[in-house]
């Protein structure tokens, strides 16, 4: 048998080596983790990802108006090229780098397009990404107080604890209640405890933010983040102000 034995398979797009291995029940060689055309699971994934990555994009929570969204076509004044720079650096060391990023700045900075680049580079990494906001997250799992849910409230709470990135767009906007303090305390807090990265955005700073989300939540958030101030014209305004002038 082992004179019939083929010769390991070079995954093209990886370039990892794969070895025969014998199928008892068929009594012959098989590469049980490569495809046909000798590429291997994990890189015909990846080439689908690539294919239709504005569908995943979609599926994995971004509005429609962002999935566009990409560094190349973010918008470089001197002001941001730090910024971009840190989550350019931030998705190529995504392995080694802390956790997860807190982004935040002024209105119409681009904080929600960066947010959407980094999602749409992490989803072609072959990674598992929700995005959402807190009020859409929050109304999500509030579906499970229904009294013809087959959820329960933790069971709800557990997508967004367990993904390989959360990415949470304008923290701080939504209403304050307890309930909402206590549920973003605990998503917080279990992704924090489990090296989960969790990528925020939002109009305020970190002391800011202690007064909405309560103090230990945002103390966290600072431990488990690279905060990175995200600094630039009000880009909504100057769209605006443009096409106001047209009009005249």
């Amino acid at each position: 048998m082992e004179a019939s034995r083929p010769e390991e398979v070079k995954c093209p797009d990886c370039g990892k080596v794969f070895s025969p291995s014998w199928d008892r029940v068929e009594c012959r060689w098989e590469y049980p983790e490569i495809n046909p055309s000798c590429i291997c699971h994990s890189c015909q994934r990846l080439r689908k990802i690539r294919e239709n990555i504005d569908a995943c994009l979609s599926k994995a929570g971004v509005p429609p108006k962002y999935c566009h969204c990409s560094f190349d076509n973010f918008r470089t004044v001197r002001e941001n090229q730090f910024c971009i720079k840190a989550c350019g650096h931030y998705i190529a060391h995504h392995r080694k780098t802390s956790p997860g990023l807190y982004l935040y700045g002024s209105c119409g900075t681009g904080k929600t397009h960066l947010a959407a680049a980094i999602t749409r580079q992490l989803l072609l990494l072959g990674k598992q990404v929700i995005f959402t906001c807190v009020p859409m997250l929050c109304l999500d799992i509030k579906k499970a107080f229904n009294e013809n849910s087959k959820i329960t409230e933790q069971d709800a709470m557990q997508a967004y604890v367990s993904c390989d990135y959360l990415v949470l767009d304008d923290l701080g906007v939504e209403k304050t209640t307890e309930w909402v303090k206590k549920t973003l305390g605990y998503i917080i807090y279990e992704r924090d405890n489990m090296y989960k990265p969790t990528i925020i955005t939002s109009n305020f700073s970190l002391d800011e933010l202690s007064e909405q989300t309560g103090q230990r939540t945002a103390s966290r958030i600072a431990g488990m983040s690279q905060v990175i101030r995200i600094l630039g014209p009000d880009w909504r305004l100057k769209k605006s102000w443009r096409e106001g002038l047209k009009a005249v």
